[in-house]
């Protein structure tokens, strides 16, 4: 597989050496081959050369610019290639046809993910699901893994001076709930990279219904790294990286300060690579879903 090159860095530059990518910041310099790499994101302020966007577009490789919070500024693509437009046609494919088996693939792999993360066994949600025969049975399914992995989230803050009873958003009542959507929505941003990188449509989704700008495909993979996006949360608030001093109330919403953000930014960073493993995974066998 492919590696997917992540870049976070002020100030770095990335320019070109015969066919290999050179990546410079104040204090590393490093070159890449470019036929070991699928895709670059660039988080925060970043020089390119031309010379490297040219040999970029040359060999399909994709660069997408964001923020340092993950939120999408700009895409340089390569010009449209067969291979992409047959990606999205598979995908409207299995989209009519094989809607119900894609979702419930999704939610396999989060059970899968939630058993390996929280160390549980979901045997019965397993059966269930196999049974399910429409989406709103994967979806009470997928509600009862949810339920679990958030019953063991609650035990790791025993002793941290948090409290979690329940998941909420839009807006979070509480500072756990405050953490949760910011990292979940990293995860979201990093998903709706990777959907492009590999020339996938990030609105035609199979588990979550499209309302608005919101890439619903991209929160179809989330549901895949929630479990470990869960679980670092818990391990921010166990080690004191987030504290109660770090969230202030604003119209009846829990938010993050803007030095709390730095830190989980920080240490979020590291775990990306990680977390694309299982998405790209997904996304591979998706390829190969038999219509």
């Amino acid at each position: 597989m492919k590696q997917t090159v992540i870049i976070y860095s002020h100030f770095v530059e990335i320019s070109r050496k015969s066919d290999r990518v050179c990546i410079e910041t104040s204090k590393i310099k490093s070159e890449l081959p470019l036929p070991n790499i699928d895709g670059i994101l660039v988080f925060g302020k970043a020089k390119l050369t031309s010379e490297v966007i040219s040999l970029c577009m040359k060999h399909n490789v994709p660069i997408l610019l964001l923020t340092q919070y993950g939120t999408l500024k700009g895409l340089i693509l390569p010009p449209p290639q067969s291979e992409a437009i047959s990606k999205r046609i598979k995908q409207f494919t299995l989209y009519y046809f094989k809607k119900i088996e894609i979702a419930r693939l999704i939610v396999q792999r989060k059970c899968d993910e939630v058993e390996v993360t929280f160390n549980l066994e979901l045997n019965k949600s397993k059966e269930a699901l196999k049974k399910a025969n429409d989406l709103n049975q994967i979806l009470g399914v997928e509600g009862s893994i949810s339920k679990a992995m958030f019953e063991s989230f609650e035990r790791l803050l025993s002793g941290t001076g948090f409290k979690f009873e329940d998941r909420t958003y839009y807006p979070p009542k509480d500072e756990v709930n405050a953490l949760l959507s910011f990292v979940y929505t990293l995860g979201y941003n990093l998903a709706l990279c990777l959907i492009l990188l590999k020339g996938f449509d990030p609105y035609i989704s199979f588990l979550h219904v499209k309302r608005g700008s919101h890439a619903s495909f991209a929160s179809d993979l989330v549901e895949i790294i929630r479990p470990q996006l869960t679980l670092f949360c818990a391990k921010l608030l166990q080690d004191g990286t987030v504290s109660k001093g770090d969230f202030h109330r604003e119209q009846g919403a829990y938010l993050l300060k803007k030095q709390a953000v730095r830190r989980v930014l920080e240490r979020f960073n590291p775990l990306k690579e990680e977390l694309l493993v299982p998405m790209k995974l997904f996304l591979s066998d998706l390829e190969s879903f038999e219509v």
